[in-house]
């Protein structure tokens, strides 16, 4: 399983994984859950460039489904 480095801040998170995955792109959630969102993912090689409200934060269905955001 692919370690994930997370350094974040309220309205920011930079995530990374050196195990050969790459992705380019960009993605947005116009959602706003209870502690989070929305948000958008800028996603540049091994890493990922989250933008807006507490983006670290991703609740369990979200982790369920999703496995591009690393999250806490």
């Amino acid at each position: 399983m692919a370690q994930w480095y997370i350094r974040h801040g309220s309205w920011w998170m930079l995530q990374w994984s050196f195990n050969w995955w790459v992705s380019l792109g960009v993605h947005v959630d116009f959602r706003r859950r209870a502690s989070f969102g929305p948000y958008i993912d800028l996603h540049f090689g091994p890493a990922i460039l989250s933008l807006g409200r507490h983006p670290a934060y991703t609740d369990e269905v979200e982790k369920a489904l999703t496995f591009s955001r690393g999250g806490l």
